[in-house]
Formats: C-alpha cells, sequence, structure tokens
C-alpha cells in the first residue's frame, strides 16, 4: 500500500502546483487587462485635450503642432461640406451616433457592446 500512498501524494503534489500555476497565469491575465483598460483610458483623455485644444486655440498655435492643426482645421471643412452634401441630397436624418457609437480606440462605428474591429468596449 505504500506505493498507492506515495503514488497519490505525487498525485496531489502536481495536482497542487498546476493549480496554483493555473491561479497565477488567471491572476497576471486580470492585471493585464486592467493595465490594458487603463491604457485606453488614458488614450481617451489625451484624445479630449488634443480635442479641447483644437477647438479652443485655432488662431495661433506652436509651430511643432501647426500641421497637424492645418489638417484638423481641413478635416473639419470636409465634413462640414460633406454633412452639406448629405442634407441637399435629403439624408439629412442619419448621424453617426444613431447608426452606432464610435469606438474610443480605433474610431470605427458599431452599435454593438464591443468593437468588432478591435474588441474594446463601446463605453456609454
Amino acid at each position: 500500500m505504500s506505493f498507492f500512498d506515495e503514488l497519490t501524494q505525487k498525485a496531489k503534489n502536481v495536482a497542487g502546483a498546476a493549480s496554483e500555476r493555473a491561479k497565477e497565469a488567471a491572476d497576471t491575465a486580470k492585471l493585464s487587462a486592467e493595465i490594458l483598460k487603463e491604457k485606453r483610458e488614458l488614450d481617451k483623455r489625451y484624445r479630449e485635450i488634443g480635442q479641447w485644444y483644437a477647438n479652443e486655440y485655432n488662431g495661433e498655435v506652436p509651430a511643432d503642432i501647426a500641421d497637424v492643426m492645418s489638417a484638423v482645421k481641413e478635416l473639419q471643412e470636409r465634413i462640414t461640406a460633406l454633412q452639406a452634401e448629405r442634407d441637399e441630397r435629403g439624408g439629412g436624418d442619419s448621424d453617426p451616433e444613431e447608426v452606432g457609437k464610435v469606438c474610443p480606440v480605433c474610431g470605427k462605428i458599431s452599435d454593438s457592446k464591443f468593437c468588432p474591429h478591435c474588441g474594446a468596449p463601446m463605453g456609454d
């Protein structure tokens, strides 16, 4: 019987070690997910700062970002022109917010809870 007792003990040790490794892997995955969540929130805040800056300081901007601000202004003008064209064609009722939400990570539009393009939560 000592052989079976020894075998049982070894099996318990192996199972315990495997269980501990699985728990450590799960904890690491949870931490990685939390880090990713926080990075996405940080990116969202940076975008908010950039958007605020672009809206607030349209005139004088530092030379380092003048080309970026110029591109932003051109994009805003293009969007306004496209919206006007859409309105002329009678499609003024459809707004991207009505079709879906804009992903805070990749910018794609979707009406699902998670972005089908990057997997990010779509938020509120």
